[in-house]
């Protein structure tokens, strides 16, 4: 499979249209031939479809560079360009259902104490809980990736 099976997108095909005009106001194509081209385009569902519209015409040509393989986006600029999974170990779940704790009881325990009894400084550990635990689950997910 080559760059040519890529799907593009509204904008790319928008983009193609527009580099057609150019070339139909420099005479290099005439109304009929632009009107089809410009069909073929709105039509078109891939990036080899795009670039066939415009192999026998010099630049401007739409910009494709979007229309790439993610494995290649990495090659060219060093990035990696999808969402990376954080990977779950036991003590992120555990951390996780600290937090989740924490949130579920602690707020709501810490809210009905404030009410009835004003000890609303409950909220300071209850905050503090939430923060450390999902902050360490977060840190530990993110070392446990790093480290496949």
């Amino acid at each position: 499979m080559g760059e040519g099976t890529i799907r593009i997108s509204d904008a790319e095909r928008e983009e193609a249209v527009t580099k057609l005009g150019e070339h139909m106001t420099t005479g290099r194509l005439d109304l009929s031939e632009y009107e089809e081209r410009c069909g073929q385009a709105a039509a078109a569902r891939t990036r080899a479809d795009l670039e066939a519209l415009f192999e026998d015409l010099p630049a401007p040509h739409p910009d494709l560079s979007s229309a790439t393989r993610p494995v290649d986006l990495v090659k060219k600029t060093g990035q990696l360009v999808s969402r990376s999974s954080k990977v779950e170990t036991p003590a992120t779940a555990a951390l996780d259902a600290i937090a989740e704790v924490a949130f579920v009881v602690g707020i709501p325990a810490a809210i009905l104490l404030t009410i009835f009894l004003g000890m609303w400084w409950l909220f300071i550990p209850v905050g503090a809980v939430l923060v450390i635990a999902g902050s360490a689950s977060d840190a530990a997910k993110k070392r446990a990736e790093s480290a496949e």
